[in-house]
């Protein structure tokens, strides 16, 4: 079941089966690296072709499919870029920062829904990766699901992970427009008679979502261990005389005591741990004494990209910035053989207190036979990861710097949720330049100090002051591309002398008209990226390489020789696709700057024209209901 050999990139298992299109993506993250969601686009443009670092394809991608794309991630967890491109701000309406009451919103799935003429198709993953570029081990779990008439035939109740789905917005800091949370609604709404395809070896299969109200029925593993006094365990006995199998396998990094005491029963006969070594450590010499558990540390030098501490660069200041996410071992899994059947739950959810009661977690819980599935069989299938003997004792106290380190991360996190509103009005100075204003009525404590700035500009930065009530700050002479909702906090901790930032979603509330029209002409300042947009825009998203519509007849057709002759051959294709109501509209822009920049050109005279005949088109075809 487990192959760490076979390693993908999560935007390999987010393309579009053949002859699909995207239609609707939910996505959850606890921590979102800003510029990694940008490639998250590109991954549903089949017929793009064209790699990340490509700006100009990121563009078209973003312009394409954002309006059917949601990312929820936890508030205070948004990665501050060192360097922020324009094209972040497209990030804006798909994104959404979460805050929940207790414990951390912490689940890694993906729902997607794939559309062919009428003709749907559904993609579920459940992982244990966040929206990163991190290098750490992770495990994914991929469902492929299809309508059916007959709801007998469903297979697993799609309940738990509709409501899942419907039950996001709620959380958001931010509320989502109305029609993007109509959509995500209507999206939970069709999982009802999807039928799920059962990953290899696996027949039977339950949605665990946790933290968001989710009750759990008796026998699930899931229930067990979250709650051991009050829901059976496999041999159908709870409290002391639970049990769950006498091998298991655990994989965390992190773990605590009492879940690792809970799977330590009276009946266990072996269990396997795979952890970090630090994480080992904290561990208590009792726990780490049992004869009956055998503790695997994660290899962090076998992993050339991993960092060898929580702790990254240091700052020109001399303080030290605290990593913004876990590197190395990242995987959390848990096996347990129960007479001829493995029991297996892979998801979000580490071997902690906190992870089963008080986090919003997802978990898959599933079953399959132990001769195929068996805890030795999946020691076996990872002896090529990096695990060593752990050689310690546990015992050992949490050092200060992490202490202090987690005082941060709470910190920003409790910030993240207050409600930060702005404003954007002329200023009266340059052309299309703002006063931007901050309102919050959040302050930090007194060992903190802190500062506060628009992620789209490094300077300035306004202090935060300790003293309570509402604040205020003021930003002049901002231009219009650079007005943006995203605030980045720093916080510094000058006794331990570390210091950690976080991007805060805020309300943009008077949003000044064609703000990201003009980070769209921004980005396209030349003929030449103007009409490579020009040709990936226009491109089907379910062109395939080699179709005569995709990238492949980019260099016949003016891509790179400066001419502007396929944009013909595009844009009369384009009229004729069942976008074009909403394509066209969406050029203006773009043509409105390839028009000033070169409208001296006979060429792109033509084009223009055409692209206004073609507007004229269908503002008639929409008139006389064509």
């Amino acid at each position: 079941m487990l192959n760490p050999a076979n390693r993908q990139a999560l935007t390999q298992q987010l393309r579009p089966p053949a002859g699909f299109r995207l239609a609707h993506a939910v996505g959850t993250t606890f921590t979102l690296d800003m510029t990694s969601a940008l490639s998250v686009p590109l991954s549903f443009v089949a017929g793009s072709g064209e790699e990340f670092t490509n700006p100009v394809a990121v563009l078209s991608a973003l312009r394409k499919v954002s309006d059917r794309v949601d990312i929820f991630c936890q508030a205070g967890h948004i990665k501050a870029p060192s360097d922020a491109s324009d094209l972040l701000a497209l990030l804006e309406p798909m994104v959404h920062q979460v805050s929940v009451k207790r414990g951390l919103f912490h689940p890694k799935v993906w729902l997607l829904e794939f559309d062919n003429d009428g003709e749907r198709r559904y993609r579920f993953l459940c992982s244990s990766r966040n929206l990163t570029t991190d290098a750490s081990w992770d495990l994914l779990v991929r469902l492929d699901g299809q309508p059916v008439r007959d709801v007998a035939d469903v297979g697993p109740d799609s309940g738990p992970l509709a409501r899942f789905i419907a039950g996001l917005p709620s959380l958001c800091t931010v509320k989502p427009d109305p029609d993007r949370l109509a959509r995500v609604r209507g999206l939970a709404s069709r999982l009802a008679n999807v039928r799920w395809d059962l990953p290899e070896d696996i027949h039977r299969l339950a949605f665990r979502p946790m933290g968001m109200g989710e009750e759990f029925e008796q026998g699930s593993i899931v229930a067990h261990i979250r709650d051991p006094e009050n829901f059976i365990a496999l041999n159908n006995k709870t409290g002391n005389a639970a049990f769950l199998g006498r091998e298991k396998l655990v994989i965390s990094p992190f773990l605590d005591d009492r879940l690792i005491g809970r799977l330590q029963d009276r009946w266990t006969e072996n269990l396997f741990v795979y952890s970090r070594g630090d994480q080992l450590d904290l561990l208590n010499e009792k726990t780490v004494a049992d004869t009956r558990t055998t503790f695997q540390a994660f290899d962090e030098l076998g992993i050339p990209e991993s960092a060898d501490s929580g702790l990254s660069e240091i700052g020109e200041s001399g303080i030290q910035k605290v990593a913004d996410d876990l590197t190395g071992l990242h995987a959390k899994a848990y096996f347990c053989d129960y007479d001829h059947f493995t029991y297996a739950l892979l998801g979000s959810a580490n071997a902690t207190e906190a992870g089963f009661t008080k986090n919003v977690e997802f978990l898959l819980e599933m079953r399959g036979a132990k001769k195929r599935l068996g805890v030795q069989r999946i020691r076996e299938s990872m002896k090529d990861v990096p695990f060593a003997v752990y050689d310690g004792t546990g015992g050992q106290a949490r050092s200060e710097e992490d202490k202090a380190a987690f005082r941060l991360e709470n910190a920003l996190r409790d910030a993240a949720a207050h409600r930060f509103l702005l404003d954007a009005v002329p200023d009266g100075g340059p052309k299309n330049a703002f006063t931007v204003t901050v309102s919050h009525d959040w302050s930090p404590k007194p060992e903190f100090n802190a500062t506060l700035r628009l992620l789209s500009l490094p300077q300035p930065s306004a202090v935060v002051e300790l003293s309570s009530g509402p604040h205020g700050h003021s930003f002049h002479s901002i231009p219009l591309a650079d007005v943006t909702p995203y605030l980045v906090l720093t916080l510094e901790d000058p006794e331990a002398r570390l210091s950690k930032s976080t991007v805060i979603q805020g309300s943009l509330r008077t949003d000044p008209e064609g703000r990201l029209d003009e980070i769209v002409a921004r980005q396209l300042d030349d003929p030449q990226k103007l009409r490579q947009f020009l040709l990936l825009f226009l491109t089907p998203e379910d062109a395939l390489p080699g179709s005569g519509t995709g990238t492949g007849w980019f260099a016949s057709s003016g891509f790179g020789d400066g001419s502007t002759a396929g944009l013909f051959e595009a844009m009369v294709g384009a009229m004729a696709g069942p976008d074009a109501s909403s394509v066209f509209p969406d050029l203006k822009v773009v043509m409105d700057r390839l028009l000033a920049l070169r409208g001296d050109d006979p060429e792109i005279q033509q084009l223009h024209a055409l692209w206004t005949a073609a507007t004229d088109a269908l503002d008639m075809g929409e008139l006389h209901g064509v």
